[in-house]
């Protein structure tokens, strides 16, 4: 039995989904997430966290939010998936939302 927590950074996690033959379309929803974001003048940076379980059945968590080391917090709530994609379209939608970015087009 195993845990295996990795941080990726965005080159990095497009990579990895790449060699685990991920869906192009869910790459392009990732490539639309930006690096940073600016919330009341801190920066909030991509924070990419992928667990892999080699408990019985192997399988992955993902947990994609915005982190500010000046504030020692995430932008969102912490949501964790095992469907990459289904972290990708909530974090999409959390900024959507919030008003941080606008409807990608890859979404549309």
């Amino acid at each position: 039995m195993g845990v295996f927590p990795k941080t990726y950074d965005k080159e990095g996690f497009i990579e990895f989904l790449q060699k685990n033959h991920v869906n192009e379309t869910v790459i392009n929803k990732f490539n639309e997430l930006p690096l940073t974001l600016k919330k009341n003048n801190y920066i909030y940076k991509l924070n990419i966290t992928c667990t892999w379980f080699s408990i019985g059945e192997t399988f992955y968590n993902f947990e994609l939010n915005y982190y500010c080391e000046n504030q020692i917090e995430f932008l969102f709530s912490c949501k964790i998936f095992t469907n990459v994609e289904e972290s990708i379209n909530n974090l999409l939608c959390d900024l959507i939302n919030g008003n941080y970015i606008s409807k990608p087009k890859i979404c549309k």
